[in-house]
């Protein structure tokens, strides 16, 4: 099968006010976040959404190939009150579908780890699907590859696979909270709803200060961009460069504290940490400024 990465120009729904701005019917509540795997990722039985718009979107989705099988034809995403939701949307029925929280997601069959923001991972897989239409040859999901909502607890969803007929999805979450799965007709779609969690205030008080904000960072780190923000030192030197013109001395005093004199000869203590616990950029939680 073709790899759903040569697509481009997915159909993104980034901040959806209501259900039926999706055309999605409700999923029902997500899991508990202490429910075992087998639970949390068994799919509720098929069930029918609204008649009037979702027969003419299964009929359209009904032609997106001639030949018999599953395909992808759509992937949106939405912020709910509560909870966050990403939908797949498929034509010629809906395939098998197993989701299992796993410690990280691989790319079917490079065996290449796939870069997730958050710190928790969802590994999605369609069984009898594909987002490509053998015959004619043609995408029948056109991407991109990765979607970055950066929601509460929903950040990333990212392709894994599309190989031999198995379809697979990596999603990147700000936590380990419950997670509901729902098969829902007229149009055929797999959704699932994640959970809500509180993260607390974000320690961060320097260039990065808010979650968002980092999970867009940890995203480009983790793909290779900027990596001097994984090193505490190079952290504490651009802080220091970005507030002194002159010649600064950074010292450090254990994992997570540096001295750093001043021009003037003042010395400060900068401390940090990683706040997501996961591999990710390091950030500056507080500074004591010292006198000279």
């Amino acid at each position: 099968m073709s790899s759903l990465t040569r697509g481009a120009g997915l159909i993104i729904i980034a901040g959806l006010t209501g259900l039926t701005g999706c055309g999605v019917a409700p999923a029902g509540p997500a899991a508990s976040a202490g429910s075992a795997a087998p639970a949390a990722s068994t799919a509720a039985p098929p069930t029918a959404g609204p008649s009037a718009a979702g027969a003419g979107q299964a009929d359209a989705a009904s032609r997106a190939c001639p030949q018999a099988g599953h395909y992808l034809t759509a992937v949106k995403t939405g912020r709910h009150d509560g909870y966050d939701r990403v939908v797949f949307q498929f034509s010629g029925g809906l395939p098998a579908v197993s989701t299992e929280r796993v410690p990280a997601v691989y790319h079917d069959p490079k065996g290449t780890k796939i870069a997730l923001a958050g710190r928790s991972y969802l590994h999605v897989v369609f069984r009898g699907a594909s987002g490509h239409c053998p015959q004619p040859s043609r995408p029948t999901w056109t991407g991109p590859s990765v979607l970055t909502p950066y929601y509460p607890q929903l950040l990333t969803v990212s392709a894994a696979g599309d190989f031999e007929s198995y379809l697979s999805f990596g999603i990147g979450l700000a936590a380990r909270g419950g997670y509901h799965v729902s098969r829902l007709t007229r149009p055929d779609r797999v959704v699932i709803d994640v959970r809500h969690v509180a993260l607390g205030k974000f320690p961060g008080i320097w260039d990065i200060t808010s979650w968002p904000r980092y999970w867009a960072v940890q995203y480009a780190w983790l793909n290779g961009h900027q990596a001097w923000r994984g090193s505490p030192l190079m952290v504490v030197r651009a802080w220091a460069a970005s507030r002194f013109s002159g010649t600064t001395a950074v010292r450090q005093v254990n994992a997570s504290t540096f001295r750093v004199t001043e021009p003037g000869g003042r010395t400060d203590t900068v401390t940090g940490a990683r706040p997501a616990g996961v591999p990710g950029p390091w950030v500056i939680t507080k500074i004591t400024y010292g006198s000279s």
